[in-house]
């Protein structure tokens, strides 16, 4: 819309232009016309008036925050189309002045809107008609009569903006098939990009992910975060003793419970087999500890009906990593973290950071 504008204000700014260059020279050269003063006032003066008012009634549309989007592009096309008709009616003494109707139906290809381009076609070549055939802004030039050579010309003028409106009617189709098709290529491109990055039994990132995932936070964070290594107790006893489609119940119901928590500040990601892990970005190593604390309440909760004489949880090892540390470090302590967690309390969280080596 900001585009819209700046060309129909350019429009009438040339205009103006013009219109001062043609008085001057017609003075130099002592053409025969009228005053000076009635020259300004009716082929300067006047039209400016109007097609500021035009030009004030489309920047208010614009910066109104009442109007749908789709109501303002309609009230600037027509106020496009106004100062179109506005400029061609005052000067259309010159054979060119057909792309003054000509200007404001292209501006429409902006928008992408077919039936805008249609309706500000029709009402540029309805404009003309009647211009043509009912006023007459220079006296020298009278309207159009229905007789004569004249007749051909404006079948002639007619047939011109209409082709105009019906190539930009074309192109619009043309630029919004464009535009679905590239849409469309990549959302199916971030779709396959997705598929390469998820589990497909969890639904949660998958290594390849993680290595992304570690590789930019890494180079990115300015700050403090923790890493989170966890695995599902007694899943081996789950499998052999209860089957294996239990186990992937197991596996899907811990995949679901990381995904409710999946935002900004938590990525969560299938490390293999029963081990997952998370990326938190917290702040502080006790709200991130409450976190994984309140995982492992939920896993509990949706595993305990079906564990039976088994009994299953989670144990989390986590520790805190500074900017720039080598995520192959990072990884090695959480898991040594993981593994102490099993060994000293299972189910439990172990923390392991610079400032911090204890097991709760």
């Amino acid at each position: 819309m900001k585009l819209h504008l700046l060309i129909m204000s350019a429009a009438v700014f040339i205009a103006v232009v013009l219109e001062c260059l043609v008085l001057f020279a017609a003075d130099f050269f002592r053409l025969p016309i009228a005053s000076a003063e009635r020259y300004l006032l009716r082929f300067i003066v006047l039209p400016l008036l109007v097609n500021l008012v035009l030009l004030g009634a489309a920047l208010l549309a614009r910066r109104s925050k009442r109007l749908r989007e789709d109501t303002r592009i309609v009230i600037i096309s027509l106020c496009g189309a106004g100062i179109g008709l506005v400029l061609y009616t005052v000067h259309r003494f010159f054979p060119a002045m057909d792309m003054a109707l000509m200007l404001p139906v292209i501006l429409t290809i902006l928008y992408g809107r077919i039936r805008l381009t249609a309706l500000v076609g029709v009402l540029c070549i309805a404009g003309k008609v009647v211009s043509d055939l009912f006023l007459s802004w220079f006296a020298d030039v009278p309207p159009f009569r229905l007789s004569g050579p004249e007749v051909l010309n404006q079948l002639i003028s007619l047939s011109v903006l209409a082709t105009c409106c019906l190539i930009s009617s074309l192109l619009v189709r043309l630029c919004r098939r464009q535009i679905d098709f590239s849409v469309n290529a990549v959302l199916e491109q971030h779709r396959l990009r997705e598929k390469t990055r998820t589990d497909s039994l969890t639904g949660v990132g998958n290594r390849r992910a993680l290595q992304i995932a570690l590789s930019e936070i890494t180079r990115k964070s300015r700050s403090q975060w923790f890493f989170a290594m966890m695995d599902v107790d007694q899943f081996k006893n789950v499998n052999d003793k209860l089957g294996h489609i239990r186990g992937d119940s197991y596996l899907q119901s811990l995949g679901r419970i990381l995904q409710r928590y999946e935002d900004d500040a938590f990525r969560s990601f299938r490390f293999g087999g029963d081990e997952f892990c998370a990326i938190l970005q917290t702040r502080n190593l006790e709200e991130a500890a409450s976190l994984c604390h309140q995982i492992q309440s939920d896993f509990i909760q949706v595993v305990e009906a079906d564990a039976g004489p088994i009994p299953s949880g989670i144990s989390i090892g986590l520790t805190a990593c500074d900017p720039g540390e080598d995520p192959q470090a990072l990884m090695n302590r959480a898991d040594a973290a993981l593994y102490r967690a099993k060994r000293v309390q299972r189910g439990g969280v172990s923390l392991w950071g610079p400032e911090l080596e204890r097991a709760e």
